[in-house]
């Protein structure tokens, strides 16, 4: 998922998600031979359209680690009108961040996505498209050009939360603002009413998920999985 040596953009949204992966990218890039080399993108975007970047507090702790964060502009189709869906501000950021990452020779992009986002992604389109589609661990673009990796594939968000407390990492910035009216948080709330049992439940539908993808070779989903919502 990360080949030694290659240029890796972290895209960083400046949720809990991505910081997280950014840490342990950082602390699995001094173990390896060959190091990766690092670049930091953060896409000014969210549902309500361009956002004002990430707060000095992320950008000081990319500087304390010795990466600096680019702060690149949404590229925005005519059809693309604020305030954007789910969907629509997803499939926008991966547009830049994909496009960005060519123009610096970037051949992979790692997103902060976890086992918690996959559950919940083929929840969406169970519950809402009727498919059964996920979010893989891997996927190609421009002929295999450039890769998205999510390399917290297997890792749940109550792990990250962890790290966070932990490992000295700054508080995320603030969430989109949107709130809870997503899909998403729709999804989350199903699987919040389970109690003691939803931590069992969200392993067993995660590894349900992951053997529905490898049998059936699915790809991203058309339901607003494709962005780094971390």
């Amino acid at each position: 998922m990360l080949p030694e040596g290659a240029r890796l953009a972290l895209a960083v949204s400046g949720g809990l998600d991505s910081l997280a992966m950014a840490y342990l990218v950082g602390e699995y890039n001094r173990s390896i031979r060959e190091p990766l080399d690092l670049i930091v993108l953060h896409v000014r975007l969210d549902a309500g359209g361009v956002t004002e970047g990430l707060p000095a507090r992320i950008h000081r702790w990319f500087d304390s680690r010795g990466l600096e964060v680019e702060e690149v502009s949404p590229r925005l189709e005519a059809s693309e009108e604020v305030p954007l869906g789910c969907f629509a501000c997803a499939r926008a950021r991966r547009r830049t961040l994909l496009e960005e990452a060519e123009i610096r020779g970037a051949s992979h992009i790692a997103l902060g996505h976890h086992a918690d986002d996959v559950v919940e992604t083929w929840l969406m389109s169970l519950m809402y498209t009727g498919t059964a589609e996920t979010m893989p661990p891997v996927r190609s673009y421009f002929g295999g050009a450039v890769h998205l990796v999510r390399p917290l594939y297997e890792l749940q968000r109550r792990e990250l939360g962890r790290l966070i407390r932990l490992a000295g990492i700054p508080d995320p910035a603030s969430p989109c603002g949107v709130g809870s009216s997503t899909r998403r948080d729709t999804v989350r709330r199903v699987l919040s009413a389970l109690g003691r049992d939803q931590a069992l439940v969200r392993r067993q539908l995660f590894w349900a998920a992951v053997r529905q993808m490898n049998g059936a070779g699915s790809e991203n989903g058309a339901n607003g999985s494709g962005g780094d919502h971390g």
